[in-house]
């Protein structure tokens, strides 16, 4: 029998069970067993496999969307107005390294892998299980591990690949391992995707069921990462040439590859082959609302893969960060001016085209963008009753496409939600004396917006009202529309020609309510290099907030421009009220700092110390 160092007994692997989707992921461990009598019993088999799940991190990175510790805070597209946050006083100021502890995914994830591996290995112990029923569960727990994996390259780059078990006796110096090359890497995480689907049916159908994995999972976690190995980052980067491990063996291949694009593509289309359906567009008269309900109709068509939250504690504290101060919300968790100018307007038009060396904005003139006036007269109706702008805000805010409304709160923008009796209205007020902005303590939306999506208009948060009520949201690790947008950008860069390119770009902004490249009000960019910054427009707006843009801004190695540097707001002190000129001049609310070794986290300290094999990342 095998003996494993990291442990006999089940507690071992128990340390972070937490709720998951669905009861398959409610049971609460018998922690006193051994590993052979977990595994001698059906129930506390599926109970460990359920540990193993648990390991799975949160959609939007280290902790939760609800306090500030998300993915979204250290990329370009938001900002959590809060201080005492890991991003402000450690990431977003380049104050950490090899011994910060946030954001850091080292350790949990092999500790996922440890315990998937320990499954892996006994499951086929349990004699109370089918034999079918034990391959499925063994494919799961292969496939999990294989996650992890995933996860961790996409943030160090090449890894250690854990054998399966160690002897308990085994030398001290067979556990120090070197890293294996990123290419090798990615190459056997596909090989496990590979082993683990044919025991997983095609799509898991059981409600009881849904959070489990299945083939189509493991089709979008091998898109996804090979799609990120074609990248500049990874794809003969320069910049690497330098890293080796203790063997003298390079990190990362020094030969830009093109198949690796052309290999990304044939993985995202087989992704979109498995979900005919196509994207989930139930209000096709009001874009708006088809967008907002992608992410709060739950198990839609479009959802690949996701979880009920861990912790609904999650759900109310995101909406009440993100509902502005009238209602009882902090209004603190918000977006930048340079994500709120990504938006196109309603003609399919980006407003701004660059920034000048001071950070004031080339504006596309052909897109009817303006930044001075006001409005004077109310928008479109959406949800209902809801104007799309109202009279008298900024022009900033006017003719912006419908995934803008749906996105993103700025002044004057009518709330989502009319209290508990449905008769009341709140409106931003992201101004000096305004509800939204709190001066002491000095904790608001820095820029003055919030993010809105993923808010629930059926959710109540007032703490004038005895009532509190809220819509459990649903964390989408993998949804459709990301797979167009993989297929589209992989296909530019190897047959620039293809004529799916603006196929599946045109299926998202047909969704999106906006004109199509090839109409005639909107021609096709026209250059490969054209292409690629269309195609990276559309999924800054399409995949916001979706724990997508600090990978993509990496992988593209652009980070260094877009995180890098002043950030800009409207003037939240410069205006007193919600049509003043003055309040809609463009300020710095805060200086970032990214640097060439951010591109990949560093290894931990404490990791370094256990495993004198392993080399540092570059530059750290």
């Amino acid at each position: 029998m095998i003996k494993y160092c990291i442990g006999i007994l089940y507690a071992a692997g128990l340390i972070f069970l937490a709720q998951g989707c669905s009861d398959f992921l409610d049971k609460q461990p018998d922690d006193m067993l051994s590993l052979n009598e977990v595994f001698a019993q059906q129930a506390e088999t599926e109970q460990y496999l359920a540990n193993v799940y648990s390991f799975i991190p949160p959609a939007e990175g280290d902790g939760n969307m609800g306090f500030g510790a998300t993915y979204m805070q250290i990329s370009d597209e938001a900002d959590f107005g809060y201080p005492g946050i890991y991003a402000n006083y450690e990431h977003n100021i380049g104050n950490w390294g090899p011994t910060t502890d946030s954001y850091n995914q080292w350790r949990p994830m092999y500790r996922g892998i440890r315990s998937a591996s320990i499954f892996i290995d006994k499951v086929d112990e349990c004699q109370q299980m089918s034999p079918e029923l034990r391959a499925r569960r063994k494919a799961e727990a292969r496939l999990l591990r294989a996650y992890f994996y995933f996860i961790l390259a996409r943030q160090y780059g090449p890894l250690v690949i854990v054998p399966d078990a160690f002897e308990i006796d085994a030398n001290p110096a067979a556990l120090q391992q070197a890293q294996t090359p990123y290419d090798d890497v990615v190459n056997y995480i596909v090989s496990e995707l590979d082993l683990a689907m044919p025991d997983l049916p095609n799509r898991v159908e059981n409600v009881g069921d849904m959070g489990r994995v299945d083939q189509l999972v493991a089709k979008a976690i091998k898109a996804r990462l090979l799609l990120y190995a074609a990248s500049p980052l990874f794809n003969g980067n320069p910049d690497y040439v330098q890293a080796k491990n203790v063997d003298g063996v390079n990190l990362f291949s020094q030969s830009y590859d093109p198949k690796k694009w052309e290999r990304a593509a044939i993985a995202a289309k087989e992704v979109i082959d498995g979900m005919p359906q196509g994207l989930y567009n139930p209000f096709p008269s009001d874009p708006v609302k088809s967008y907002m309900f992608v992410f709060l109709d739950r198990w839609n068509q479009e959802t690949i893969w996701g979880r009920k939250p861990k912790n609904e504690l999650w759900d109310w504290k995101w909406y009440s960060d993100v509902a502005p101060a009238a209602t009882g919300g902090t209004s603190i968790n918000g977006t930048t001016q340079q994500h709120v100018d990504a938006y196109f307007m309603d003609n399919g038009k980006l407003p701004i085209s660059g920034y000048t060396a001071d950070g004031s904005p080339l504006i596309n003139e052909a897109s009817g963008y303006t930044e001075t006036g006001f409005a004077d007269a109310n928008g479109p109706i959406y949800l209902d009753r809801i104007p799309r702008w109202k009279l008298g805000v900024s022009n900033m805010y006017v003719n912006r496409e419908p995934r803008f409304y749906a996105s993103i709160s700025f002044n004057g923008a009518e709330w989502i939600n009319h209290g508990v009796d449905g008769n009341e209205t709140y409106y931003h007020e992201f101004w000096l004396g305004g509800k939204d902005v709190t001066l002491n303590p000095d904790n608001y939306a820095k820029a003055g917006y919030n993010i809105r999506k993923f808010a629930h208009p059926n959710t109540v948060w007032h703490t004038n009202s005895s009532i509190r009520r809220w819509e459990s949201l649903l964390e989408i690790f993998f949804r459709l529309s990301e797979f167009y947008l993989n297929y589209a950008e992989a296909l530019n860069e190897y047959d620039p020609n293809h004529p799916d390119i603006f196929a599946y770009v045109n299926l998202i902004r047909e969704r999106a309510g906006i004109p199509l490249y090839g109409s005639s009000d909107l021609p096709k960019p026209v250059g490969q290099q054209s292409v690629r910054e269309a195609i990276r427009a559309e999924r800054r707006v399409e995949l916001a907030f979706e724990d997508l843009r600090i990978w993509d801004t990496r992988r593209w190695k652009i980070a260094e421009q877009t995180d890098n540097g002043p950030f800009y707001g409207i003037s939240v002190k410069g205006g007193n009220h919600l049509s003043d000129p003055n309040l809609y001049k463009r300020m710095v609310f805060e200086t970032r700092i990214f640097q060439k070794k951010h591109y990949l986290w560093p290894i931990p300290q404490t990791e370094m110390e256990r495993n004198r094999k392993l080399v540092q990342n570059p530059y750290w």
